[in-house]
């Protein structure tokens, strides 16, 4: 019956859903028939949760006995009520009663036997007629055996032997009357079989309800984990969507520009063509003209009569000597066919601002250099990127800079207190196309490529700054013109920055830059005299290196790789930044930072900038040096590095003897007490910044002692003793007092 089987679908196989054979109940509680635990794979799990099944087979030795009862019961209520004639089990005559104890149909001789024989044994037998009338529901529930239990001992089950109420709670087990008093050992420990069965359903109801207070847990965290699925989902169709619009809209943005430059070569086409067809008409009169003078001349010698030769021959004459003048030459050099160079630099230039490549072969950009100004608004923020026409590195200059950092001033000499006049620009995005010779210099090089900017807004008396590319001056001339000839409103105020961008990489790959912070002081200098004692000028006196400038240093290495992922330094308001690739960020999906040989070149040439550069760190006798110092070695920089660098400047010293009692000399505490504000650790530039805001607050530039600049031989030794170190072989003091000796490791083991 179909209402039947949807009351009782529990029954059904819970992996095929179909009648069970032999319904098996699992350890996780799922009922399946031996048919799927046979076919299931792998062996050993449930197919439905996957928990483990214990048995080697696959399959549990635990039946379900309640769905197979249930089952057996079901099928004999369908036999009730599909069927009009039931016969008798014992004598095949119409049946009219049954008996859910013996599960056999009566008739009504046999019944008044069975009652006869079954009086003492408590079977209850119904009426046929009454079990058609009633419910599936109602027949199991009128056929539960609740108060017969048969001994647990097989012989009497077969000799149909019941209990009489008791449970051994030593055997665990039902008895009959003979085997409770044959088991004397165990007499204390006798129930009624009714307490027990009481006991047990109260202990399972227990487990129902600890179950559903859990159950409502793991929903929680279900519903939990759903909604952050859910939530992902969303985001990614977000960003799906997001990116199907955006990839759009710089689809319509090429396919306007597209558009765009097929109008340009139609219009280019279109006035070549009229130029190229009047000439063209011009060369076919002519020589329709020459055809028919040759034409003319070939008939006279043929034909003409001698009458006829003196009559014509001064007027042919005169023709033929005036086509005799024309020049074909001179009529080609005023034909010059259209290279499109014009539409094919536009193309190269929409080229790599999408990809971030060229492509010489398909859209060569002219050799001719070409310097190109576009303003911001011109193009969307995903075009708006750093991209050159040469193929190695070219700098790119966004963003507002100060008149005073590039050197716009004339040369002659400034007062200290002149007032420097700001001159920022609007963002604007300058492509350089450098000289064929610039192009032909080899790419590790760091002058390939860089501009010539300078970072010294100071007076004319201090040490001109080193160009990193030596590029021609023009180039740096129209630059200035560009840039001097963009002014701002005077309220705009923004931090100027240089980005260095390489063709190589894309916009989200390189982020290396040359900050340079715009001072709101007009009287600060890049620039720091080591004689000065003016108050507030932030250098340390030290002997034997004037005319140096104080640059705060500091880079983060990745502890367990050893590798460095941050360089950053800071000068007065100039300051650097690298970040450096790493592995994981390689094989992210947006690629962050550049190669740490790139990096190490644009630092190289940011202290070339600086006249005589000393760096200052927090503490020298860190191992973050000696990693500067072994990556420069080997990319063979140390030299370049050596000679641009005059030595280290530690201020852990200074500051020790500047606040004696502090305590714990960490840079964060020093931070946090003296410039009240947390530092960023995870950043280099925050903390060569802090560490120069530190310096400039606890003024200890104004101590009269002169205090040693360590130099490249102390790090040098000092790299050199770091396996000793690292095997503990040497203590960091011993090590230290080493280095301050300039003592390398092959010299102790030499020695």
């Amino acid at each position: 019956m179909q209402v039947m089987e949807e009351e009782f679908q529990f029954l059904l196989c819970q992996g095929c859903r179909k009648e069970p054979r032999n319904p098996k109940l699992l350890s996780c509680l799922h009922t399946l028939c031996t048919d799927c635990l046979e076919e299931n794979k792998p062996v050993g799990q449930c197919p439905i949760c996957q928990a483990p099944i214990p048995q080697v087979s696959g399959i549990p030795d635990q039946d379900n006995l309640l769905f197979a009862n249930l089952q057996a019961k079901l099928s004999t209520y369908q036999k009730i009520v599909s069927s009009s004639d039931l016969v008798c089990d014992r004598c095949n005559d119409l049946a009219e009663f049954w008996c859910s104890e013996c599960e056999e149909f009566f008739c009504i001789r046999c019944f008044e036997a069975h009652q006869w024989f079954s009086k003492k044994k408590s079977h209850e037998t119904r009426k046929v007629r009454e079990l058609k009338a009633e419910s599936a529901k109602q027949f199991l529930e009128g056929a539960r055996k609740s108060r017969i239990l048969f001994c647990s001992n097989p012989t009497h089950n077969d000799q149909n032997y019941i209990t009489s109420s008791i449970y051994c709670r030593g055997c665990l087990k039902p008895l009959c009357c003979s085997c409770a008093l044959l088991d004397s050992e165990h007499s204390k420990l006798y129930c009624n079989i009714q307490t027990e069965i009481e006991r047990r359903q109260e202990e399972l109801g227990s487990l129902s309800e600890e179950l559903k207070r859990k159950k409502a847990h793991f929903e929680d965290v279900y519903k939990s984990l759903k909604g952050k699925a859910d939530h992902m989902d969303q985001v990614r169709t977000e960003n799906q969507e997001l990116i199907r619009k955006r990839v759009e809209h710089m689809v319509k943005l090429i396919r306007e520009k597209e558009q765009e430059l097929l109008e340009m070569v139609d219009r280019q086409h279109r006035l070549g063509n009229e130029d190229l067809e009047g000439k063209l008409k011009q060369m076919e009169a002519v020589l329709k003209r020459m055809g028919a003078g040759e034409q003319l001349v070939e008939k006279m010698h043929l034909y003409a009569s001698d009458q006829e030769v003196m009559d014509m021959h001064p007027f042919i004459k005169e023709s033929l000597e005036e086509l005799m003048k024309l020049q074909p030459l001179a009529v080609g050099a005023s034909v010059q066919a259209g290279d499109f160079a014009e539409c094919k630099a536009k193309l190269q230039a929409l080229f790599e601002r999408v990809t971030g490549e060229r492509d010489a072969a398909s859209c060569a950009a002219p050799a001719a250099p070409v310097t190109e100004v576009s303003s911001a608004k011109d193009w969307p923020g995903e075009f708006t990127q750093l991209r050159t026409r040469e193929q190695h590195l070219v700098p790119m200059l966004t963003g507002n800079i100060q008149e005073t950092h590039l050197g716009m001033a004339p040369p002659g000499k400034r007062k200290p207190g002149q007032a420097e006049k700001a001159i920022q620009t609007p963002p604007k995005v300058l492509k350089l196309e450098s000289q064929p010779e610039v192009l032909e210099r080899t790419p590790s090089k760091c002058d390939q490529g860089l501009l010539d900017w300078d970072l010294q807004p100071g007076p004319s008396t201090s040490t001109p700054s080193r160009n990193c590319g030596g590029a021609p001056a023009a180039r740096g001339a129209v630059l200035s013109q560009e840039l001097g000839n963009a002014h701002s409103e005077p309220g705009d105020q923004e931090d100027s920055s240089i980005v260095i961008s390489s063709s190589e990489d894309t916009d989200e790959d390189t982020v290396l830059s040359s900050v340079l912070e715009g001072s709101k002081d007009s009287s600060s200098y890049l620039q720091f005299e080591w004689e000065s004692s003016a108050p507030g000028s932030g250098v340390v006196a030290s002997a034997g290196f004037g005319g140096s400038t104080l640059v705060f240093f500091d880079m983060k290495v990745n502890k367990d790789t050893q590798m460095i992922t941050q360089l950053a330094a800071a000068n007065g308001e100039n300051s650097f930044k690298a970040v450096i690739q790493t592995p994981e960020s390689v094989l992210s999906l947006i690629s962050q930072g550049v190669s740490l040989e790139t990096g190490l070149e644009h630092f190289l040439c940011y202290l070339r900038s600086v006249p005589k550069p000393i760096l200052v760190v927090y503490n020298f006798w860190t191992s973050e040096l000696t990693v500067l110092f072994k990556a420069l070695d080997s990319f063979a920089k140390k030299w370049d590095f050596c000679t641009t660098v005059c030595g280290y400047l530690d201020t852990l010293p200074l500051i020790k003897e500047k606040i004696p009692t502090f305590g714990l000399y960490k840079m964060k505490n020093l931070v946090r007490m003296y410039l009240q504000k947390p530092l960023n650790d995870s950043s280099a530039l925050a903390s060569a910044k802090a560490l120069r805001d530190l310096c400039k607050l606890l003024e200890i530039h104004t101590d009269p002692d002169p205090r040693p600049v360590l130099s490249h031989c102390n790090l040098e030794s000092y790299t050199s003793l770091q396996p000793l170190l690292q095997e503990k072989l040497l203590t960091r003091s011993a090590a230290k007092t080493l280095a301050m000796r300039s003592m390398v490791l092959c010299e102790l083991q030499e020695s």
